[in-house]
């Protein structure tokens, strides 16, 4: 049985001087399978959608100030949530829940000014699941995704496979943040803004997880991103281009008791004002074979890279002030420092 509901239930809010202002409010509960619901609602708006089933699809479109939209999906099959917000102060929860293959979880804010905006997106237990946050031309906007592992919030551990997240941020003083648990994940981070002051924080492998991907990409300055992996084989990849203040990168990998730090890579890119780095691989367990790449192209450069384990590798490129560390315990490992004042063009990666 397939249920469609299109609903926007609206209650007007007259004031006894000025002009009145509109608030619409839905509230649509759906059990069954292949459920679907579409909301469309303008002004200061409020939508809660709750499907329990199999294979549930959910749309929500708010334009206004103030809005807030929740999507809460369990299903054994597939889900679908799209949220789509234009206005300031807006707030956009989706949860994706169950044994399900193929999640796909969307939420765009934007079309304008989109300050202090928040987008949360969890896909807990499932295969092949997709989360996409895309925040636009805003300030102090916050965006996280959540897929697998549930125990970071102090719930239950629940692991997700081949999972996908995407968060674009655009604008200054914003925050993004990814907690992936799980095998072969990815996680892409883009925030661009000339004010800068843009944090990125991703989490990968800390429960049952191996084989993750993770990729920031920051355009401005003040910037700072931290990338913490716990397993084997995972990869990270940040670059940063900016003037000006300084830009911070850290990556940790196998840094964290318990955890493993075997056949992992991570890569840094900076270019551009009083830049700072750091990669630490198998600080506390054992691994090897590690691969640590850091190249720095501007002012004040300071990298460390530090690597504990047999069959390591590093490789550092500075051109400008620069200072580089980098330390090695084990068997076998290498390492090759580069200096110059030379500045070289570089390609942004898009």
């Amino acid at each position: 049985m397939k249920k469609t509901i299109f609903t926007a239930a609206s209650i007007l809010a007259l004031a006894t001087a000025g002009p009145a202002f509109a608030q619409s409010i839905s509230d649509v509960t759906q059990t069954g399978n292949g459920n679907g619901a579409n909301v469309t609602q303008t002004g200061s708006n409020v939508s809660d959608i709750d499907q329990i089933g199999d294979g549930n699809a959910a749309t929500v479109g708010q334009s206004g100030s103030n809005n807030d939209s929740d999507i809460d999906q369990t299903a054994s099959g597939s889900n679908t949530a799209n949220v789509a917000q234009a206005g300031v102060d807006s707030f956009a929860d989706v949860i994706q829940d169950g044994t399900s293959d193929g999640n796909v979880a969307g939420i765009a804010q934007g079309a304008g000014v989109s300050d202090a905006t928040t987008a949360e997106i969890t896909q807990t237990n499932s295969v092949n699941g997709t989360g996409s946050i895309t925040q636009d031309a805003g300030e102090r906007s916050f965006a996280a995704i959540q897929q697998g592992d549930t125990a970071q919030f102090g719930g239950t551990v629940a692991t997700a496979e081949n999972a996908n997240s995407s968060i674009t941020q655009a604008g200054s003083d914003n925050l993004a943040l990814t907690i992936q648990g799980g095998l072969d994940q990815t996680s892409t981070i883009e925030q661009t803004g000339a004010d800068g002051f843009n944090q990125a924080f991703v989490t990968q492998g800390a429960t049952n997880g191996s084989g993750g991907t993770a990729f920031v990409q920051q355009l401005g300055t003040a910037d700072a991103v931290d990338i913490l992996q716990d397993s084997v084989g995972n990869s990270a990849f940040v670059v940063q281009i900016g003037t000006g203040a300084t830009n911070l990168a850290d990556i940790d990998q196998g840094t964290t008791a318990g955890g493993d730090g075997n056949d992992n890579s991570a890569a840094i890119l900076q270019e551009g004002g009083g830049n700072q780095s750091t990669i630490t691989q198998n600080a506390l367990v054992a691994g090897g074979s590690n691969i640590a790449e850091n190249e720095q192209i501007g002012d004040n450069a300071i990298s460390t890279i530090v690597q504990e384990g047999s069959g390591n590798f590093a490789d550092v490129n500075q051109f400008g002030a620069n200072t580089s560390t980098v330390m090695q315990t084990g068997d076998g490992n290498s390492a090759t420092v580069t200096q110059g004042s030379a500045v070289v063009p570089i390609m942004i990666v898009n």
